[in-house]
């Protein structure tokens, strides 16, 4: 048994957004074989009960937190440098002398997104990390959709990334990303054998919920889109289901209504509830709830990039999803059968009404997409090949 430090890049607790889900789940998992010990940097103010709850699950866990404007100011040296301004963000001296008094305690470094990397790159010790996403894609992508100053920003610091991603898969051990398409944006040209796919998991608990769900019996149709609400895609996909497609389902089914669930809207967002049929949650206890109560999942998405954990729970549910080719990635899941697919707003606000017009395909929909997660979305699945290839680091 090895003793492990997970790096975070914030804190992984309440299980609120995609990439906590998956930072806590990953480092969840290395406890089977593993002690793993957890080193976070996150900004202040940090809730003490998440903290308890983490210590209930791993051997020890430290935490860093400042302020919002110490995470902006570290970025000015990086407006001179090669060097992502991502890795500048995280980048604290307390930090470092904690590494340097205790990373020989270790066995294994396990760093979690990009913004870790820069901490663990000098220590002569095996160095795992898991990318989540490729975030210059991300970069690159937002960019396209960015005003002002960040429209200068996003496509310089998105060839940083890329360049600064190559070279981590070179000097890591091992590295993780959770889809064939952002592998093959950092390959590019190249083929690294230790870039490998590992996709995100649905816990037992949803998939369990699902197995027990039922059609909502309300007359009026129910849609929701849920995530992290500060997101900017999540924010894009709200805003353009909102504005672009929901009154084209509202034409067929005028009592529709559409909920944004998910914590931390942005003022873009909460403007939304203001529109006819639309309800804007902010955060929930239980989001699982929600999208039991849906007829539909919804899943708009036009940027970002990475494994939709929204879609991946909605299956699990047993839920019917319309998203977009971008949201589908990574997901392997065929059109009709496990989700339905709809890149413009006439194609999405078409798949959402021929769904409500079938109460027969939504349930046929619903199951066989249940039935995907169930072969290769658990997380246990995803257990075999981490701890494997993991322990194959330490040896």
């Amino acid at each position: 048994m090895a003793r492990i430090l997970v790096l975070c890049s914030r804190i992984p607790h309440p299980l609120v957004g995609g990439a906590k889900v998956r930072l806590f789940n990953t480092a969840r998992l290395l406890t089977d074989d593993h002690t793993v010990d957890l080193l976070i940097v996150d900004e202040s103010p940090v809730d003490e009960s998440a903290v308890t709850a983490l210590e209930d699950v791993f051997n020890d866990v430290t935490v860093f937190s400042y302020p919002e404007y110490r995470f902006h100011l570290n970025t000015v040296p990086g407006l001179v440098s090669r060097r992502p301004l991502q890795t500048f963000y995280y980048s604290f001296s307390a930090v470092e002398q904690w590494l340097d008094s205790n990373v020989r305690k270790y066995d294994l470094a396990f760093c979690n997104h990009v913004r870790t990397t820069e901490y663990i790159c000098e220590y002569d010790l095996p160095k795992v990390v898991d990318f989540v996403d490729a975030i210059s894609r991300n970069y690159e992508a937002s960019g396209e959709h960015a005003n002002g100053l960040w429209k200068a920003i996003y496509p310089i610091e998105a060839r940083r990334l890329l360049r600064y991603e190559r070279m981590i898969v070179n000097e890591f051990d091992h590295s993780f990303i959770t889809t064939e398409e952002d592998k093959r944006y950092i390959e590019g040209l190249n083929q690294y054998e230790s870039l490998t796919v590992l996709p995100n998991g649905v816990n037992n608990e949803i998939l369990e919920r699902g197995r027990n769900s039922t059609e909502p019996t309300d007359d009026d149709p129910r849609l929701v889109f849920l995530g992290k609400m500060d997101y900017s895609p999540n924010e894009d996909a709200a805003t353009f289901f909102a504005k672009s497609i929901f009154p084209r389902v509202r034409e067929n089914y005028p009592g529709t209504e559409f909920l944004v669930v998910g914590a931390s809207p942005t003022e873009t967002v909460r403007k939304l509830d203001a529109l006819p049929g639309i309800t804007v949650t902010g955060f929930v206890e239980d989001s699982t709830g929600y999208l039991e109560d849906a007829h539909i999942v919804v899943a708009p998405m036009r940027h970002g990039g990475g494994l939709q954990n929204k879609i991946l729970e909605a299956m699990g549910l047993g839920k019917p999803v319309v998203t977009t080719p971008l949201g589908q990635q990574g997901i392997d899941a065929e059109d009709d059968n496990h989700l339905c697919i709809g890149e413009t707003s006439d194609e999405f606000a078409r798949e959402v009404v021929k769904l409500l017009n079938d109460e027969t395909r939504r349930e046929r929909i619903g199951r066989q997409a249940r039935a995907r997660i169930e072969e290769r979305y658990t997380w246990e699945e995803i257990r075999l090949e981490l701890l494997r290839l993991v322990n194959d680091v330490l040896k």
